[in-house]
């Protein structure tokens, strides 16, 4: 599995809002995203959060939203990407990234 995450600095609460809104509604859980979620760093800094089965399906939904994420830019969000491999995931229960992985035929 493989997770890319997105760091948002906005300048306003509004700016903030308009942007995680178009993202759930037009990119989270969609090209081959398994999980998505975010988290609220500050009050004008997110961390957006895709799970994906392998990093070729990430490249390929990162191409995708390229050039929304370049008009996110040009509104004055400031924007990081960080990416790479997930492991040592667990979840209550004893759920596993292996069992998941299992689940998805991928690793």
């Amino acid at each position: 599995m493989y997770a890319r995450c997105i760091k948002h600095t906005f300048t306003n609460e509004v700016m903030k809002q308009s942007v995680i809104n178009f993202m759930v509604q037009n990119f989270d859980l969609k090209n081959g995203m398994m999980m998505s979620f975010k988290l609220h760093l500050s009050e004008n800094q997110t961390l957006h959060v895709g799970i994906f089965p392998d990093k070729e399906t990430a490249d390929k939904a990162a191409e995708l939203v390229k050039p929304v994420r370049e008009q996110i830019t040009q509104m004055g969000v400031k924007s990081e990407v960080l990416a790479g491999p997930l492991t040592d995931f667990m979840a209550a229960g004893e759920i596993t990234l292996d069992q998941i992985t299992q689940l998805t035929g991928k690793s």
